[in-house]
């Protein structure tokens, strides 16, 4: 049994070096050197940028290419994507000297998914992120969520639209896009996921990690961790991952993603997917970002506001007694688990709440999820002990009734 994984080891090992043997034919004794290096776990990093992890963050779309459009034509994705990236890229020359950080675009110019690829591959990354905003067409139902795509050679139907949307770029690349012509046979579509085996299943490891940071760091909607046959993750040969962060075809998250704010949240929760990322492939951790708190929903466990039972005003709570939960005014002090909140409206058997029987909460088109209700402080933190398997991010907010 040892000899049959150090055999996979080293069979997973040959594949991965290959590939990346291909992309620099100028230095064969690389394939020695990478078989030491991936047998021992470490990142290409670790001997092509003097131990720099190095990140490739990729706007999607730009310049004559808008992306999708929102409710008016100067919303438009490619800004969206760009002001997310410029600002995780912000984050991590802040926080990380360790990373060596490279963008496919820096400003609002088109870029060849081909180019996005090349750039990334001639860095020999370590991580790929493309960030890219949903979209559905206008007469059809609302959505909203964050999805997180890898590679896969096999389209699935349910994915089917992403993957003509995101792949459409190729028809503004005119002559260009012979490059993109692809269509193997089934014998070089198992060598071509013999070769990626390392790099999907990192690809996977990372689109877990970023996809819970969006969910529970920045109270998005989970959509999930999903496959396509996306042109410009099929082209990298790094672990890579395409980001849809949000619907600019649904009002509340156009709202959401064309402020500001809206924004700077996003980019923390990939940051520190990214920053986790790198600890568990380097070792060296860096320091992580909070989200820009909702005073109605997103308060610390010890620092609750309080709220009225339907979340339609917040006020400073007076601090409450841990033995009788009661405030001045006759009211009572309610406490309350906190485990979701976005713009989705849940079914109370919705697979998200993982079992759980939840109370929904609406203030200004968004909403809140809590779990239980406890007298005193004391029992609500054991409510919240709970959970903490199924909702690490969960906390402890107060109501008045």
């Amino acid at each position: 049994m040892v000899f049959f994984s150090l055999f996979h080891k080293l069979f997973d090992c040959f594949f991965v070096t290959l590939q990346r043997f291909y992309i620099d034919m100028r230095k064969p004794l690389h394939i020695i050197i990478y078989i030491v290096v991936l047998l021992f776990g470490l990142p290409a990093s670790a001997i092509t940028d003097g131990g720099q992890f190095v990140v490739v963050l990729d706007a999607g779309h730009g310049g004559k290419d808008p992306g999708a459009i929102g409710s008016k034509s100067t919303n438009r994705e490619k800004d969206i994507n760009l002001g997310i990236t410029l600002e995780v890229g912000r984050l991590l020359k802040a926080n990380c000297p360790d990373v060596k950080l490279i963008y496919t675009r820096s400003t609002d110019v088109f870029v060849e998914l081909g180019r996005r690829a090349e750039i990334a591959n001639k860095a020999k990354a370590d991580l790929f992120v493309s960030i890219h905003t949903n979209a559905l067409p206008k007469n059809a139902r609302k959505a909203t969520g964050v999805q997180s795509y890898t590679l896969t050679l096999r389209t699935a139907s349910t994915n089917l639209a992403v993957e003509k949307r995101e792949n459409s770029v190729i028809a503004l690349e005119g002559s260009a896009a012979k490059k993109y012509n692809y269509n193997p046979s089934p014998e070089s579509n198992i060598m071509f996921e013999l070769m990626q085996d390392h790099d999907m299943k990192e690809s996977v490891n990372f689109a877990k990690m970023v996809q819970s940071e969006m969910v529970h760091t920045a109270g998005r909607t989970d959509m999930g961790v999903l496959q396509a046959n996306l042109a410009v993750l099929r082209l990298t040969y790094m672990p890579s991952v395409l980001l849809e962060v949000g619907y600019i075809s649904t009002p509340s998250e156009e709202q959401f993603l064309m402020s500001t704010s809206g924004r700077q949240t996003m980019a923390k929760s990939i940051y520190n997917a990214i920053v986790k990322y790198k600890a568990q492939k380097t070792g060296k951790e860096s320091k992580l970002e909070k989200t820009v708190p909702d005073p109605a929903t997103e308060q610390p466990e010890e620092q609750n506001a309080s709220v009225s039972e339907t979340a339609s005003a917040v006020t400073p709570p007076a601090a409450p007694s841990a033995d009788n939960g009661k405030t001045t005014g006759g009211k009572k002090t309610v406490y309350k688990v906190q485990v979701l909140a976005g713009g989705a409206k849940l079914k109370s058997n919705d697979k998200q709440f993982k079992g759980l029987t939840c109370e929904m909460h609406e203030k200004n088109g968004r909403y809140t999820y809590t779990y239980g209700s406890a007298t005193t402080m004391d029992e609500a933190k054991k409510l919240r002990r709970s959970i903490l398997d199924k909702f690490p991010q969960a906390f402890i907010v107060t109501f008045e009734e």
